[in-house]
């Protein structure tokens, strides 16, 4: 603990946990000023103009956190990453009391020496710093797992059945930020099962009563489905399930990805300690009763998609949340061992507070990419371009702009100084995502337009596309922003073709 002294006062003793978790979110809250807005983030502020009661790829939370920040700050970067700062708060201090209310028989200081090694943890690992500062579903979507796992804690700890309760009410909105959600029930359900404390529970109503509340909170999104012919859940649990498992043939390549990724995510130090606290509770589950929750809830979550990923692509993101029972369980398992007195920790801290330096930035030098992972630098001075093009071309009353994504259409809809409305894919009848459940203006009819592509031709089936909806298509203009490439081409370029003469319906 640290006294402060103003004057000759002497204030509340701050916990050491309570001044990291601060001092991190002031840093945050500075640093989103200078932070660039990702592809994702323009795409998911797009959400956040045309409120509703859920979209096509994900549940609404994500953009009704843009729709906050953005009404106190702008319709700009640090309104639109307002709310990931705010959400990486809140999941700090939710980690913080759920570690310590984990050794509630133990004492205070021990406590919360503990939670202050989970906090420490959390903060080492990359993906808890890139959540905290990009907009995705993913910030709130930490945040309320965690809280089910807090709720249920407080049940094995009180007995009170309301935290049942509680508990459906956080998946209820943990399901309204991700459908991910879904994946820490297996887990706590076996928890109850293993539990003979728990395991009582199952008798009784509240944990049905609570998964009735989780429906009731995460009702919007069915009938949001229901009204659009169910497009959203057609995308996530058949289209995107039979990606992830509609592969036969083993790929080690694909396993090899996964694990380098998740190594990156939680970084050497807590991806070691991670692998450990597996074998740990393996060999020794019966006696670890006060992580045996916290472990589990996440474990079903991480081998799922471990095994998925033997034969399909999993994306890196997908197991994130279910680290977060793990961190707790880790600071449990260690907490007698002072680790922070221990070489070995000091080094991988180190290690892991350098990676994460790093990313912080590199993430805000202009042009820097490594391979392809940038896709955010250039499209402010693109957007301009393209605008003073369309205004050469006679404005935006004569000709409107359309490109070959949904995300390009986002960055100009955000950086054109009016946010006038680029479109994608579905100027042709073809699927663009959320774009495609917004009406097309009948005013487009007969009008020319910008196409934008990252293609410095049509290939013969956009030409044969193209050509059902336009009259002819052109190349009007080649721009271009200078990349710090390493390991690809060194000048990002985008293509503007003008497309004379719109038809709504093609010929």
């Amino acid at each position: 603990m640290t006294t402060l002294r103003i004057g000759s006062f002497d204030l509340e003793r701050i916990d050491k946990a309570w001044m990291l978790i601060i001092g991190l979110t002031l840093f945050r809250l500075i640093y989103i000023g200078f932070a660039p807005v990702t592809a994702q983030e323009a795409y998911y502020w797009l959400y956040s103009q045309h409120p509703a009661l859920s979209y096509v790829d994900h549940p609404p939370l994500v953009g009704y956190s843009i729709l906050l920040g953005t009404t106190l700050f702008g319709d700009n970067g640090y309104g639109i990453k307002f709310m990931a700062v705010i959400w990486s708060l809140l999941t700090n201090i939710l980690l913080y009391q759920t570690a310590r209310r984990a050794l509630a028989d133990h004492s205070d200081s021990e406590a919360k020496n503990t939670a202050f090694l989970a906090v420490v943890l959390f903060n080492l690992t990359l993906f808890a710093n890139i959540f905290a500062v990009i907009q995705q579903p993913d910030p709130a979507l930490l945040f309320f797992w965690l809280l089910v796992l807090y709720f249920i804690q407080e049940f094995r700890i009180t007995a009170r059945p309301r935290n049942f309760i509680f508990a459906g009410i956080a998946l209820g909105f943990g399901l309204l930020s991700k459908y991910t959600a879904v994946a820490i029930l297996p887990g706590i359900l076996i928890a109850l099962l293993i539990d003979k404390k728990l395991r009582k529970s199952l008798l009784t109503p509240y944990p049905y009563l609570a998964m009735d509340v989780a429906v009731v909170v995460f009702t919007p999104v069915v009938v949001w489905n229901w009204q659009h012919d169910w497009v959203s859940f057609l995308m996530q649990f058949s289209q995107r399930a039979k990606e992830a498992t509609g592969g036969r043939t083993i790929h080690i390549g694909y396993f090899l990805q996964l694990i380098a990724t998740q190594l990156a995510m939680l970084t050497p130090l807590v991806f070691v300690l991670f692998v450990k606290s597996c074998i740990t509770m393996s060999s020794g589950w019966r006696t670890q009763r006060p992580a045996r929750l916290h472990f589990l809830s996440g474990v079903f979550l991480i081998i799922g998609f471990t095994l998925i990923s033997l034969t399909s692509k999993v994306k890196f993101h997908w197991l994130l949340p279910g680290y977060l029972g793990a961190i707790v369980a880790i600071a449990l398992l260690i907490q007698n061992s002072n680790p922070f007195r221990t070489k070995w920790f000091s080094r991988g801290a180190w290690l892991s507070v350098g990676l994460v330096a790093t990313f912080y930035i590199l993430f805000i030098v202009p042009g820097f990419q490594i391979v392809q992972v940038n896709n955010w630098s250039g499209w402010k001075g693109f957007t301009h371009q393209i605008v003073d093009l369309q205004k050469k071309l006679g404005g935006k009353d004569k000709v409107f702009i359309f490109t070959d994504s949904h995300k390009t259409a986002a960055y100009i809809t955000l950086y054109s100084p009016t946010h006038q409305r680029a479109y994608a894919h579905d100027i042709v009848g073809s699927f663009a995502k959320q774009l495609s459940m917004w009406e097309l203006p009948q005013t487009l009819n007969g009008m020319d337009a910008l196409y934008v592509s990252t293609q410095p031709q049509l290939s013969p089936p956009a030409k044969k596309l193209l050509g059902r909806y336009f009259d002819e298509v052109t190349l009007a203009a080649t721009f271009t922003y200078p990349l710090l490439a390493i390991g690809d081409d060194s000048m990002r370029r985008i293509y503007c073709f003008l497309a004379k003469n719109y038809r709504l319906e093609p010929r």
